[in-house]
């Protein structure tokens, strides 16, 4: 079987505040030994199930946290920017995985409970929907494995996550490490605990096809972003076929979602180049 794996920082157990996820920051490197270990024991896992093609696909940050000499030796890593599709590049390969696993993720932007909720461009996106359904980064990336036929086995992060994942997948796996408690709070489970259930349900995750979940974008798809403020919606109307609707929210419609995925990223670098850090 061949696995992919998309790994963030924010859904990791040990993390609650946004200084342990950027790098230079008080508490980054702990936080970095802690999302190897999570990211170890899902490989683990998934190997004894017989994973003998395993792709983990760096999803934090500028995508550089990762370290291959720390990481399982079965699993190759896929790690800087700019990649085509963020995220969740290397799921759309040529040789296909037979599912992906989300690690370490989280709940999408405006979720009051959901540890270190955004949702991709935290100061630029206030909202992102597909069809006008709310979505964070899980939806918006399980929509682009899916569009590639890829199905999700196993989402990993808080108990927010985990209610956002139901909501939009039904009955995804998707497995919690840290109970909320606010944005910037969340009770921690046992270290010890989290690491021999993650490994435990990478295996089980593996093993058990009917459990996968595809996730197939609609067709066309809409994308409305609402933005920070109104300079961003400035220069996102910019792009071609990308419709203004209001002050701050911008529209872009296509039948192929890998397009409108990329246009999201797009809109998204756009948007954060008129952040001003004077003046918002």
């Amino acid at each position: 079987m061949r696995a992919y794996i998309s790994v963030d920082l924010e859904g990791i157990n040990g993390v609650c505040h946004s200084s342990q996820t950027q790098p230079g920051e008080p508490g980054y490197e702990r936080s970095i030994q802690l999302m190897h270990a999570e990211t170890n024991a899902v490989i683990e896992g998934l190997v004894k199930a017989g994973c003998t093609d395993i792709l983990v696909n760096d999803s934090h940050w500028d995508m550089r946290n990762l370290r291959i000499e720390l990481l399982h030796p079965k699993a190759h890593l896929t790690s800087g920017w700019q990649k085509p599709f963020s995220m969740v590049s290397g799921v759309h390969s040529a040789e296909k995985p037979d599912f992906a696993c989300f690690i370490g993720y989280h709940a999408r932007s405006g979720c009051a409970t959901g540890v270190l909720s955004h949702t991709y461009r935290a100061q630029v996106f206030r909202d992102v929907r597909i069809n006008d359904v709310l979505v964070g980064e899980t939806g918006l990336n399980a929509y682009l494995a899916g569009a590639f036929g890829v199905p999700i086995a196993l989402i990993t992060g808080d108990d927010a996550l985990q209610r956002e994942c139901t909501e939009l997948m039904g009955q995804v796996n998707c497995l919690v490490v840290k109970q909320a408690v606010s944005r910037y709070s969340a009770c921690f489970m046992p270290q010890k605990q989290v690491l021999e259930s993650l490994e435990k349900g990478a295996y089980e995750a593996a093993k058990a096809k009917t459990g996968w979940h595809l996730l197939k974008p609609p067709s066309p798809a809409k994308l409305t972003i609402t933005l920070a403020d109104t300079s961003m919606a400035d220069a996102c109307e910019l792009v071609p076929n990308v419709k203004r609707l209001n002050d701050r929210d911008v529209e872009f419609t296509d039948k192929d979602y890998s397009l409108v995925f990329r246009v999201m990223l797009a809109l998204g670098a756009l948007g954060a180049s008129r952040k001003d850090q004077y003046f918002s």
